[in-house]
Formats: C-alpha cells, sequence, structure tokens
C-alpha cells in the first residue's frame, strides 16, 4: 500500500500539469489588440480566384485560433493586408513522350500587418509555401488535383501567418 501512494502522487501532479495554454501573443502585438481585419488579398497574378481561396484560408485560420477576434476593417485594431505577388507551376516528372505527370504550385504572399490606433506597420514580409498535384489525362480530374494543391497551399500560408503575427516574427 506504501509503495501504490508515491506512484498515485507522481501521476496526479504529471496530469494536473498537462493543462492546455493558448500561446502568447508575438511582443510585436500590443496588448491592448483585440481584433484584426483580413481583407480580400490582392491578386497580382495572373491564377484567377486565387486571392479568394487564400483570403478566406486565413480568416478562417484566426476566427479557429480565437487570440484575435476577426472584425470589420473599421473597427479593427490591426489589418493584414496581403498581395499574392507569385504564382509559378512547375513540372516535377515526365512519362516516355515528356508530358507532365506531376506539377508544383509555387505561390509568395507579401504581408503587411498594420495597427490602426498607432498608423503604423508593424510588420511587412513575404511568406513563400508550395504544394504538389498529379496531372492526368482526365482535365476534370486535374483541374480537382490542382484546386486541391491551391487549398493545400492557401492552408499552409494560412498556418504561417497566423503563427507569424500571433508568435512572432
Amino acid at each position: 500500500m506504501k509503495s501504490v501512494c508515491p506512484f498515485i502522487i507522481i501521476i496526479f501532479l504529471l496530469l494536473s500539469s498537462c493543462g492546455y495554454q493558448f500561446a502568447e501573443r508575438g511582443a510585436h502585438i500590443p496588448s491592448t489588440v483585440r481584433s484584426i481585419s483580413i481583407p480580400v488579398f490582392e491578386n497580382k497574378t495572373m491564377e484567377p480566384v486565387i486571392e479568394e481561396e487564400i483570403t478566406s484560408e486565413v480568416i478562417r485560420g484566426f476566427i479557429n485560433d480565437r487570440r484575435l477576434e476577426v472584425a470589420d476593417k473599421s473597427q479593427a485594431d490591426l489589418i493584414v493586408y496581403g498581395s499574392i505577388t507569385a504564382y509559378k507551376e512547375t513540372p516535377l516528372s515526365f512519362d516516355k513522350n515528356q508530358n507532365s505527370l506531376e506539377n508544383r504550385i509555387n505561390v509568395t504572399v507579401h504581408l503587411k500587418l498594420f495597427q490602426q490606433s498607432s498608423n503604423k506597420t508593424l510588420i511587412e514580409r513575404d511568406v513563400d509555401k508550395y504544394a504538389e498535384y498529379m496531372v492526368s489525362s482526365d482535365v476534370m480530374l486535374t483541374r480537382a488535383a490542382k484546386l486541391s494543391a491551391i487549398r493545400e497551399v492557401a492552408r499552409n500560408l494560412s498556418e504561417e501567418i497566423s503563427d507569424r503575427i500571433l508568435g512572432g516574427w
């Protein structure tokens, strides 16, 4: 019985110290900041509607994170301005007839984090992400695979953007 008691105490101490906590905000974000606005990113590429995919995923990322409330631009403490400055598709593999079998999508987004109360840019950086997709002789399968890759890039960009803004660049 005496050997069971220390074991129970150790288990209790380990379990009680394993609480989930939200990560703190980066030092560049003042503690008074409570909300963020994310206007539709500007698309400076020839790839249609990519700005909608990326913007909606970034918004979703901040909503799910919950450390900052996503608000209208006129009421937000911070504004994330984004420009998609580069979109590139590169073939990665080929069949015997030199037809592409797999492509990589690279996307670069220029970000600017602006604080309204101080009328000051806190951060300005580029973020790059990529994803691959399989090319098929079926045009619809290829389009679906490409859209899936664009959505993967958008999710990865969203994660990187929120991590960098909330965790510190």
